[in-house]
């Protein structure tokens, strides 16, 4: 299933979601009914979230690709154009030769024009300018060939640069349709929460009346005493566990990517207040000295490839082919630091939460 149809897919559901009309479970409540629509809503915004983020990816990975096909093709040019200007060059000396020899031609005698002083010497200079012309002629032959190369060269890399931007008009245009499909979601959830709320407020009107008609009923009895106590304890998780790295450049970036928990996300950001995934491992690892592509498909090549079994705190998680849909960083203790999407932000989870790893990578620092 490529891009466009895993897309339309997931704008197939949404739609399918936010137009039916939710038929009520047996023995469901009314705002039982809601709330399950406000699940099933909040269910398709958050896939579609995450669907933002691979396209997000892909989109950045068609512009890579774009930018060094036309780097290539700017070369391919500059050679083309040296090319040619060579092969003028070695033109106009073979024009002027045979202009020269056309002008020898009507003298009253080709060796006046020529002024040699001997036979032999004629013949040593009519030798030279022969040898000249068929190395010329060779020049010439083996530019026409580097220019047909040069040619086919360049009409391969606009391919490429076609190719990449269909690809990333494909993205956006994809990116576009989950952003329209979500907002839709979002506002039919808002509508649902509100009627959620209308039959909430209506629950606790009636509860509250009956509450005074029990009041006014025993108002004239005797006054009941009363006791006990009612609270809830809170406790905090250990969400950041204190794993140590193996060796600074690592830490350094673990230290970074848990300080950034809590922030937002925004596509092709790398701080300081919003992230995308890519650029919250890449600004990690700058913390740590290390350079990393801000695109998740250039940090998977960039990387040591590693087993599930061997992660480390600053290693890499990586999600999709060649790691072109996700990457977040990995802790310790079972958790990453990841920037998933619009809504969740940059969030600590644990390992898996994103989805299914299709690469783990080791920064050589």
């Amino acid at each position: 299933m490529n891009l466009r149809t895993k897309v339309s897919v997931v704008i197939l559901v949404s739609a399918t979601v936010a137009g039916s009309a939710f038929p009520a479970l047996s023995g469901a409540t009314p705002v039982d009914d809601k709330r399950r629509q406000a699940a099933q809503l909040q269910s398709q915004i958050d896939a579609n979230n995450n669907r933002i983020e691979t396209v997000a990816e892909q989109l950045k990975g068609a512009r890579i690709r774009m930018t060094a096909a036309e780097t290539g093709i700017e070369e391919a040019q500059r050679r083309t154009d040296a090319a040619e200007a060579e092969h003028g060059r070695i033109r106009s000396i073979l024009s002027r030769r045979a202009a020269q020899i056309y002008r020898g031609a009507g003298t009253s005698s080709p060796l006046q024009l020529m002024d040699v002083k001997s036979i032999g010497e004629m013949a040593t200079r009519s030798k030279y300018a022969a040898a000249a012309g068929d190395r010329d002629n060779v020049l010439i032959a083996r530019l026409q060939k580097s220019q047909e190369a040069l040619a086919v060269r360049k009409s391969e890399l606009e391919s490429q640069r076609a190719a990449a931007k269909a690809e990333g008009d494909t993205a956006t245009a994809a990116r576009n349709a989950l952003d329209t499909a979500n907002r839709e979601s979002r506002a039919l959830l808002g509508q649902v929460n509100g009627e959620i709320k209308t039959i909430m407020d209506q629950a606790a009107a009636a509860r509250q009346a009956a509450a005074e008609a029990a009041a006014r009923r025993a108002a004239a009895a005797p006054p009941r005493a009363s006791g006990g106590g009612n609270g809830r304890g809170t406790s905090i998780p250990t969400n950041f566990p204190n794993v140590p790295a193996p060796n600074a450049g690592a830490q350094a970036a673990v230290d970074f990517a848990k300080a950034q928990v809590g922030k937002g996300y925004q596509f092709a950001t790398s701080g300081p207040d919003t992230f995308d995934c890519s650029g919250l491992t890449g600004a990690a690892w700058k913390a740590g000295g290390v350079s990393l592509t801000y695109y998740s498909g250039a940090q998977y090549q960039q990387t040591m490839r590693i087993g599930a079994g061997d992660l480390q705190p600053g290693d890499l998680i990586f999600m999709g082919p060649g790691g072109s849909s996700h990457v977040e960083i990995y802790i310790g203790g079972g958790m990453v630091v990841s920037a998933s999407n619009p809504a969740t932000g940059v969030r600590l989870v644990p390992v898996g939460y994103n989805g299914t790893a299709t690469g783990y990578g080791r920064v050589r620092g």
